[in-house]
């Protein structure tokens, strides 16, 4: 538990570190995903769902960019490789770090949940929806992040890289996400969350139910794997 203000200092300085290693991986990973030739490249903010997804609904059918669904696979497939290779779980093992990478079915559940489910017609920007295709959680036995030295933090690196902070708690969900941007539209975004260990039990509750959500759109629309291409 983190008591005094040193041990606070020290947690805010190790959080520091992480915040600014995961930046650079985000943007070594990125940058060299952006020259591969093999896939089209889509801007993040411009590009909303609706452009990349249609739906038949007397048909049941939901069809994904045939472009935008092959460039899914492969960074969910290079992402693999970080997962593997970095040394973050083990240097920051005091953090309970852990790494996943959102599988290309469950995406497709999520643009199906936030073209259909939300109500917008697919009018979301991909930079929102797909903002965790890496999703990189820590859980600590105390945070607190209305401490001065961690809004310190957030003050400082929001204005020297693209990264965004935000207390996402809502309902029974207790969390605090930092986002990685980038310097180019292009990037896919990464996600930080930030647990307390007291808050684990609920908060894995609230994530089976939001993935619940995104399943039954599934169920409904099958054929989430059929790709057209489609005129831009």
């Amino acid at each position: 538990m983190i008591k005094c203000t040193c041990e606070i200092e020290s947690f805010c300085n190790s959080l520091h570190e992480l915040i600014l290693e995961i930046n650079t991986l985000h943007g070594d990973f990125s940058t060299e995903f952006s020259l591969n030739n093999d896939v089209t490249h889509f801007h993040m903010k411009n590009t909303q769902i609706r452009h990349v997804t249609e739906v038949v609904k007397n048909k049941g059918l939901f069809t994904i960019d045939n472009a935008f669904y092959s460039l899914l696979q492969s960074y969910a497939g290079k992402l693999e490789e970080i997962v593997i290779n970095n040394d973050l779980e083990y240097v920051y093992n005091d953090f309970d770090l852990r790494l996943r990478v959102k599988q290309p079915d469950s995406i497709v559940n999520k643009l199906k949940y936030y073209q259909l489910g939300k109500q917008m017609n697919g009018t979301i920007a991909l930079k929102k929806c797909l903002n965790d295709l890496l999703g990189i959680r820590i859980t600590i036995d105390s945070f607190d992040h209305n401490k001065e030295c961690f809004k310190s933090i957030c003050e400082l690196l929001s204005k020297q890289y693209r990264i965004n902070f935000l207390d996402s708690s809502k309902g029974e969900y207790k969390a605090f996400h930092i986002y990685f941007y980038g310097e180019s539209n292009k990037f896919f975004p990464w996600e930080l969350q930030i647990w307390e260990t007291k808050n684990e039990a609920t908060n894995h509750r609230s994530h089976e139910k939001h993935k619940q959500e995104y399943t039954n759109w599934a169920s409904i629309y099958k054929n989430s794997t059929e790709v057209v291409e489609k005129k831009r």
